[in-house]
């Protein structure tokens, strides 16, 4: 997994930063993993390693591909989102 700009960093929901980045978000699910882009659920996972190796794979080749600024998201249920990855 590529290293991201503010790893482990907690996010608040009104940080304009963030407001600009297509999200990744990795929700705990089904005794495994859903991968979100954006609000629509895309893949589920039983490993977490493999939720966020794929979404940072998604999100970096969306970034190199059509310059658009992306985040790989922890939801971490009822808490603040932890950001775990950026592109651009």
């Amino acid at each position: 997994m590529s290293s991201g700009c503010f790893c482990g960093a907690s996010i608040a929901a009104g940080e304009p930063d963030m407001q600009q980045r297509l999200m990744f978000t990795i929700v705990s699910a089904r005794s495994g993993w859903q991968l979100y882009e954006g609000d629509q659920g895309r893949l589920w996972f039983a490993s977490r390693n493999d939720a966020m190796e794929t979404a940072d794979l998604m999100a970096m080749s969306l970034h190199e591909n059509h310059g658009i600024p992306t985040a790989v998201v922890m939801d971490m249920a009822g808490r603040e989102s932890v950001m775990l990855i950026c592109h651009g």
